[in-house]
């Protein structure tokens, strides 16, 4: 079970120690993990580099501060995939440097893979720090975390890439759906999120790339207003499901593209008209 990790860093100075302890301290190690400094200005670089020399499996990319980058870090993400020969690997664990998990999380993961080949992608829960306690971010059964997933080798060679921009963590899940893959969280596997999640540019602004996600997954406007007044009360209060539908129609108003092709919006819009009238989908 041999799986290469990788994870895009910027700024991270304040987070990345956690990661690096939780990797490190696996059961099961990666035969390489490609950890990439995306022009950080904080220290991270220096970080990255002294991890780096104390074990030979670390592959540091230093990459050149261009400015502000895309969300995710997946404009840099699938570059070095290809770079490094990433289908010469088993599994790809894909993972954001504000997380931290217990020692046989990646064995776990792997395990239930390699018990079920029909399954693609696998995560554990996110937990996010509330008032002194990690509370639970509860998602559906089969949307796997964007920020600390694990490919099977085969589904991301099926899907074709991880992609760039808002959204490109559904649109993953999507595509191997559509193929007749199985993807999965598991509950009782915790991913302690340091930072919650599109808070990173401000509450108002990730509320709104929340839609903005959610028109270039492809989602039917009527799934989007659903979900937008079942968001109604998060932060910012009586404000949250608001600014999600807005950031959805002013894509919308505006005709940008959206990620999606025509064939998966289809098939996204067809599930979320099963799950909103009570009918069996392959989003349980």
């Amino acid at each position: 079970m041999k799986y290469l990790a990788i994870t895009p860093a910027r700024n991270e100075l304040q987070f990345l120690p956690g990661l690096i302890d939780s990797l490190l301290h696996q059961s099961s190690l990666p035969a390489r993990w490609i950890l990439i400094d995306d022009g950080s200005t904080d220290g991270t670089t220096d970080m990255v580099r002294q991890l780096a020399q104390l074990h030979d499996w670390i592959e540091p990319v230093f990459l050149p501060d261009g400015g502000s980058r895309r969300p995710g870090g997946e404009s840099v993400v699938m570059e070095q995939l290809d770079a490094f020969g990433w289908r010469e690997f088993d599994y790809i664990f894909r993972v954001d440097a504000d997380v931290s998990f217990e020692r046989g999380h990646v064995a776990r993961l792997l395990e239930e893979l390699e018990r079920e080949p029909r399954l693609g992608i696998v995560s554990g829960t996110n937990y996010e720090p509330v008032g002194g306690a990690w509370i639970m971010c509860p998602e559906p059964g089969f949307q796997a975390a964007g920020n600390c997933r694990i490919y099977r080798r085969e589904c991301l060679q099926a899907i074709g890439r991880i992609e760039s921009g808002l959204g490109w963590d559904t649109i993953d899940i999507t595509r191997a759906l559509m193929l007749g893959y199985r993807t999965r969280n598991f509950r009782d596997l915790k991913i302690f999120h340091r930072r919650p999640m599109q808070t990173a540019n401000g509450r108002v602004q990730g509320r709104l790339n929340m839609g903005i996600a959610a028109y270039n997954a492809g989602y039917s406007p009527f799934f989007m207003a659903a979900r937008s007044i079942r968001h109604a009360f998060a932060k910012p209060r009586m404000m949250g499901g608001a600014l999600m539908m807005f950031g959805y129609l002013r894509q919308w108003a505006a005709g940008a593209p959206t990620l999606a092709t025509p064939e998966l919006t289809r098939f996204v819009r067809r599930q979320q008209l099963r799950r909103l009238i009570g009918v069996n989908s392959v989003w349980r």
